[in-house]
């Protein structure tokens, strides 16, 4: 008897001293703005898909890229990210969602830079792999974050939003994609619509 109140106590002793028993069960939920942060995850690896189909025109008359090297600076990221889809979500239940998804995010930030500046088309192909791996790593952590913080309607609309995310990401990929290469910022061409993601 003695003992099974014992077990029953040791879920508030992990939680830290002075912390209630009850506290495992209050950390649902997910803010507004953390649902909104996450969403981003999914939505600037979709974009970045679509931006730069828009802008191969441009990148080919500037890096003199031939037409297997435009392929794959499209193909390169959609491969890395198709074959390694699976294997971040087994990182993420390995070593944290929350750790995956600041990596991949992190990782995508900085194969987004290197794209913008990217002098060769080897390189560019070679960087849009690294980006592909990179959001392979964080779209994951989305889904598995929304099913873990919400229940109820809540879950509802958070799933909404994320399946809204990609004809959103489509649309808004085209249009930002053909802006910035009309505008030629700086001269630089189609590099802004890689730097946008920094």
């Amino acid at each position: 008897m003695r003992r099974g109140t014992t077990a029953v106590t040791d879920p508030g002793r992990r939680t830290g001293p002075g912390r209630p028993a009850e506290e495992p069960q209050t950390r649902r939920g997910l803010s507004r703005l953390g649902l909104i942060t996450v969403l981003l995850g999914v939505f600037l690896p979709m974009t970045d898909f679509f931006i730069v189909n828009v802008a191969l025109p441009t990148i080919d008359r500037d890096l003199h890229a031939s037409s297997g090297m435009l392929q794959l600076v499209v193909a390169g990221y959609t491969i890395a990210y198709a074959v390694l889809l699976v294997v971040g979500g087994r990182l993420g239940d390995a070593f944290g969602r929350r750790r995956l998804f600041l990596a991949g995010m992190a990782g995508f930030t900085l194969a987004s830079l290197a794209c913008g500046i990217a002098p060769t088309a080897a390189i560019l192909v070679a960087v849009r792999a690294v980006q592909g791996a990179t959001a392979a790593m964080m779209v994951p952590q989305v889904l598995s974050t929304i099913q873990a913080k919400t229940e109820g309607p809540e879950r509802a609309r958070a799933l909404g939003m994320f399946g809204a995310c990609g004809g959103v990401a489509t649309v808004t990929g085209q249009l930002v994609g053909g802006l910035l290469v009309s505008a030629n910022i700086a001269g630089t061409g189609w590099r802004p619509i890689f730097l946008v993601n920094v």
